[in-house]
């Protein structure tokens, strides 16, 4: 065909679908749909999963350690001593694998910055470049070497306002000068978001066995990664042998049973969002296949209506292509009109998605519509409109093209049409069947998440956390002493009903801690240094025993209080009076007294289990327990008050202010608000699902409405005759109602069974729900029921009020 003869078939097309701007928009509207929800989710995974780690050859780049089942390994001091010195290595680094609070004073108000520690192969080994200055030296990377610090991009702004006379400025960390060396440039990503990165600065032949931290190696050229795991495991294996006696008999078992081995590093980045991805990735395709069913329809029903000019083509000699072109201008114009539409309703859903998408997912990055995104959804949209118009011009190869010159023709192909209708309807069913019951389950699982004890009163509570200054408070005592006068002064604010500190709210975090049994086991259990009051101003209940007072202070007698599921799996009749051993000075334990059992908490969030718990006076941990634990999380304060929490926060920043100006304080927020934080990813994953179903319910009776009314229209003439031979309105109502009936409960019954088919894939995103729950299956029914009712009424009630007189003398 030439070039010009289909333009001018392309102009034609456009104009006569231009003068039906009704059926155009609500072709490209229903694209559009299909469009946003698949090309959103699209722009997720490719930010999440899909785009490369931006470091120079990242495929070479692997992490190195003991394997945590999911994909990502950690590992030790002494691991990385060991591993670094493999040969198909050419560099590795070290990194913690958590994120710490530092006292940051710059010359304005003190803050609390988010830090992590690296040794300087870390840097070197990523090739990654810093924006401004450069990598720690080798004399700031050894112990008590000259103290450093290298700020991320995003605190040099936020915090410095961007200034480039930051480099080299000496700034104060816990009360210490430290001399800028570097900033990391905007695209740096990491799965700990951070605002400064500190030197590690480990002794030349480090002993701790602590899986703390993330090893992180560059492979030479033609390494293989599943050689270098077998290599790295049998090297650990060597080490820890030949240093059983030095790194202590419970650390050599802890590593005894597991395997080390080398894994990608980009695992770590989307081992947090690869499933939940995925989920709502074929939850969007479900939505572009009813959009395609639905299209299909409104297509086939246009070729039906320009059967007439094809079949007058057809008698003129027109080659094949010019039969099939009208169709595919028209899914060009489609196309393109539900794609800039489909974009539209994309950047509008991630810009209002934006703050609930945890920033893990896409590496700190902030979520926005990619430009791959783009060609994605010009793809997606161009292919199915394209693929409906052909579909249509299929439906016709069959017409008789005698009968379609003289207009005879139109009776069977309704009657055919039809047919197609009834069973796309009923695929469109079955497809919101499945997306329908996985939104219903999410909302059980929600619903049940929201409603399960967490052990523990979260509202009205305030909390917030703060990191005694170490110059200041170098010691246990020390810190206790900043600790019991903060407490007083805030116990005496107006409305406070009580308030205490911790390491560690009652859920959001965790902590453990070896702790020695009376019979000699050795177990980890959450460990909670606490001062008197924490519990009582979270109202965990005290089931026996007594709690902790102001008795329990430094050189007293040592007690601890213990939850019930600690006391349930590890002590046998009336554990009151038993004796502990907890963490005291370097292989040295403490003899600790059980004087209560207090309530379970929810630590890991309501879909967890309550785990064991042992709570010990903060006034009577050791200097060098306080000394690791410092580095792991910050206080905790949380005050109980008679009102709104968050109208406390100016009266708490002011007596904190009082009393130490030089003290910053972070994270002041209600309870309820850490407990909420707790179901961040199922709310996001209910949001999504559902948000999807209901445009798959609306979809699936939309073509159910219009398939109905389409054959009701093609039968007027029977309707007519029934009604001429005696049929009441109400036997037509229900002959086009019965219809309807059918398409819908045959659609709900292959939905239901494709819905449990897939159960087992949504089985592990739900705690306390069934994937076969009858609540939400019912829910799922009943709604899809009336939505098939509502959708097939009008048509009916228009077949109920056929007049048979102008029936039978219409043409």
């Amino acid at each position: 065909m030439r070039a010009d003869v289909a333009i001018a078939e392309a102009w034609q097309t456009w104009r006569a679908l231009l003068r039906r701007p009704a059926y155009l928009t609500l072709a490209a509207a229903t694209l559009a749909l299909g469009v946003a929800t698949t090309a959103a989710v699209f722009s997720l995974i490719d930010q999440a999963l899909l785009r490369p780690l931006p470091f120079p050859q990242s495929q070479q780049l692997v992490t190195l350690g003991a394997a945590q089942g999911d994909g990502t390994n950690v590992a030790s001091p002494l691991l990385f001593a060991r591993l670094r010195e493999l040969p198909q290595l050419r560099s590795a680094g070290l990194i913690t694998g958590y994120r710490s609070t530092t006292n940051l004073s710059s010359g304005q108000a003190p803050v609390v910055a988010a830090t992590v520690s690296a040794d300087r192969g870390f840097l070197d080994t990523l090739g990654q470049p810093l924006a401004m200055g450069r990598n720690f030296s080798a004399e700031e990377d050894r112990k008590n070497g000259p103290a450093a610090v290298i700020v991320s991009h995003a605190f040099w702004v936020g915090h410095f306002g961007g200034d480039p006379g930051l480099l080299n400025r000496t700034l104060r960390l816990e009360g210490r000068p430290a001399t800028v060396v570097g900033i990391l440039p905007a695209d740096f990503q990491w799965p700990i978001a951070f605002d400064l990165m500190l030197p590690m600065q480990l002794p030349s032949n480090p002993e701790s066995a602590a899986t703390n931290e993330f090893l992180v190696a560059r492979m030479r050229e033609g390494v293989d990664a599943g050689a270098l795991s077998v290599q790295a495991d049998a090297s650990i294996k060597a080490a820890l042998n030949e240093r059983r006696a030095a790194i202590g008999e419970n650390a050599y078992r802890n590593f005894a049973d597991q395997r080390f081995d080398a894994q990608p590093l980009k695992h770590s980045f989307t081992s947090t969002s690869g499933a939940t991805l995925l989920l709502f990735a074929g939850a969007a395709a479900c939505v572009l296949l009813i959009v395609a069913i639905n299209l299909t329809n409104l297509m086939a029903l246009r070729a039906v209506a320009r059967s007439h000019a094809t079949a007058v083509r057809a008698a003129m000699g027109a080659p094949t292509s010019r039969l099939v072109l009208p169709a595919l201008m028209e899914g060009a114009l489609i196309g393109a009109l539900g794609a800039l539409i489909g974009v539209a309703l994309a950047w509008v859903a991630l810009t209002l998605m934006a703050a609930l998408v945890p920033p893990e997912w896409l590496r700190g990055a902030q979520v926005r519509f990619t430009a791959l995104s783009w060609l994605f959804a010009a793809v997606t949209a161009l292919s199915v409109a394209s693929l409906a118009a052909l579909f249509g011009v299929w439906r016709g190869r069959g017409a008789n093209l005698a009968q379609e010159l003289v207009g005879g023709g139109r009776g069977g192909w309704s009657r055919a049409a039809g047919r197609l209708g009834r069973a796309l309807v009923v695929a469109q069913i079955a497809i919101a069947v499945v997306l329908l019951t996985a939104a219903a389950l999410f909302s059980r699982n929600l619903y049940s998440l929201a409603t399960t004890p967490m052990g523990f009163d979260a509202a009205p509570v305030l909390t917030f956390s703060l990191s005694p200054v170490k110059t200041l408070y170098p010691d246990t005592a020390a810190v206790e002493r900043q600790t019991r006068g903060f407490l007083e002064r805030l116990a005496r604010l107006p409305g406070v009903q009580a308030v205490g500190a911790s390491t560690n709210l009652p859920t959001g975090s965790q902590l453990n801690m070896p702790v020695g049994l009376a019979d000699g086991r050795q177990i980890g259990p959450q460990y909670r240094p606490v001062s008197a009051g924490f519990l009582d101003a979270l109202r965990v209940p005290l089931r026996a025993g007594r709690g902790l007072d102001d008795r329990d202070r430094a050189g007293g007698e040592p007690v601890c209080l213990v939850s019930e599921s600690f006391a349930q799996r590890y002590l046998s009749g009336n554990p009151l009076g038993q004796i502990l051993h907890g963490p005291d000075r370097g292989e040295r334990t403490v003899a600790m007294r059980i004087v209560g059992v207090v309530g379970d908490v929810r630590q890991y969030g309501p879909g967890e289990a309550p785990p064991p718990v042992v709570y010990v006076p903060l006034a009577q941990i050791s200097d060098e327990v306080w000394t690791t634990l410092r580095d792991f999380a910050p206080l905790n304060y949380a005050l109980r008050v008679a009102g709104a929490p968050q109208t406390y926060e100016p009266q708490l920043r002011a007596a904190m202010a009082e009393i130490d100006a030089d003290q910053p304080i972070a994270n002041v927020r209600g309870m309820d608000a850490v407990v909420a934080g707790t179901t961040d990813q199922q709310r996001l994953a209910l949001l999504l699902v559902g948000v999807f179903a209901a445009i798959a319910l609306l979809l699936a009776s939309i073509g159910l409405y219009a398939v109905t009314s389409v054959v009701v229209g093609a039968r007027q003439h029977e309707f007519g005759v029934r009604a001429a031979l005696g049929a009441q309105p109400a036997s037509l109502l229900r002959l086009v109602l019965k219809d309807a009936a059918l398409q819908v409960g045959l659609g709900l019954l292959i939905g239901l069974i494709a819905a449990l088919a897939l159960s087992r894939l949504i089985q592990g995103f739900l705690y306390g729900v069934s994937a076969a729950d009858p609540l939400a299956i019912a829910a799922v029914l009943a709604a899809l029921a009336s939505a098939g009712l509502l959708a097939s009424i009008a048509p009916a009630l228009r077949a109920s009020r056929v007049h048979p007189m102008q029936v039978l003398r219409a043409p």
